[in-house]
């Protein structure tokens, strides 16, 4: 059994042919920016999976998607630069153009997805999994079932608000966790901080990556940077910890990749907001799956669950 598996990412889209039995045997993708509007996203998008269906039979195809509505069958990407955006059924416009079953979620549910399949979720009933990349989101796993909402938005952490904070979120609110917490949020509080100490905003923003290296090599400004990032993200886990109850709270995303030291930072600061009831109790950890193609495992996962239960 063979699915084409999509994850549409503020970067990067990729697609890869994923197998039951053997797992990922193609992977392909192409620069989600190089399209200069939404439709015309679209039309590529179509073309990369139209070139996959010529060399493979195909069961399902399953698409990671931001801000996908459930109910609705269609997703606006808020965080992508085109003037075109609305929101799109590509669920009908793939199974026009293929005759494929298509499925879509929302992206960090996806991730959920493959990491109750895949990874350390295998080990637990309940978790909830946090997205850091481009943007911020999560995904919420209760009883081994991923958790949606009525409307597919269920866990979307980003968009949580912190009290005082006067950013502008691309979703067109204010003072949204993602303004923060996030790749963008990050670069975002650096260019503050070098603004109140220049009076200008600067030129040039290191990548996250080399905030996190300056940090590591003892630049005092990125490492408070970085401490009110993880404050802030720290203080709101135990919300949702406060609500949800989980086993273990799970991070993954590009910005993943540099947690692992700041990890006891995070726990933390969530602890100190946490009742006594729930203290020591949540594991908090990397998602075993950073390496591993993480984001279209989990489209792979709804698209096999889907054919699977076809042939059922």
């Amino acid at each position: 059994m063979k699915v084409i598996a999509v994850d549409i990412g503020g970067t990067n889209t990729e697609l890869a042919i994923v197998d039951s039995a053997d797992g990922i045997v193609k992977l392909c993708a192409f620069k989600t920016k190089s399209s200069n509007s939404f439709a015309h996203y679209i039309d590529d998008l179509s073309k990369q999976i139209e070139t996959l269906t010529l060399d493979y039979t195909i069961d399902s195809i399953g698409i990671g998607a931001p801000n996908f509505d459930s109910k609705a069958q269609t997703f606006r990407p808020v965080n992508f630069p085109w003037d075109d955006l609305k929101p799109f059924n590509l669920k009908a416009h793939l199974e026009d153009l293929f005759s494929i079953p298509t499925f879509l979620i929302n992206d960090a549910n996806a991730s959920a997805m493959a990491e109750n399949r895949y990874g350390t979720g295998k080990r637990l009933k309940d978790f909830f999994l946090i997205t850091l990349g481009t943007g911020l989101g999560g995904g919420i796993i209760i009883n081994n079932k991923l958790f949606e909402g009525a409307f597919g938005y269920a866990g979307e952490f980003g968009h949580t608000k912190i009290e005082g904070l006067d950013r502008q979120c691309n979703c067109g609110g204010i003072g949204c966790l993602e303004t923060v917490v996030s790749a963008n949020g990050i670069k975002k509080s650096y260019a503050v901080n070098m603004k109140e100490i220049r009076s200008s905003e600067p030129t040039q923003i290191p990548s996250v990556k080399a905030i996190f290296d300056m940090a590591r090599n003892g630049d005092k400004r990125c490492q408070e940077i970085l401490n009110f990032t993880f404050e802030k993200l720290g203080k709101k886990m135990a919300d949702f910890i406060h609500v949800l109850n989980p086993e273990a709270i799970i991070f993954c995303g590009n910005i993943a990749k540099s947690l692992q030291s700041y990890l006891p930072v995070i726990s933390e600061f969530c602890e100190e907001q946490l009742l006594d009831d729930f203290k020591g109790k949540v594991y908090y950890g990397i998602s075993e799956l950073l390496d591993n193609k993480m984001n279209v495992l989990g489209p792979a996962s709804l698209a096999l669950s889907k054919a699977e239960e076809h042939v059922c």
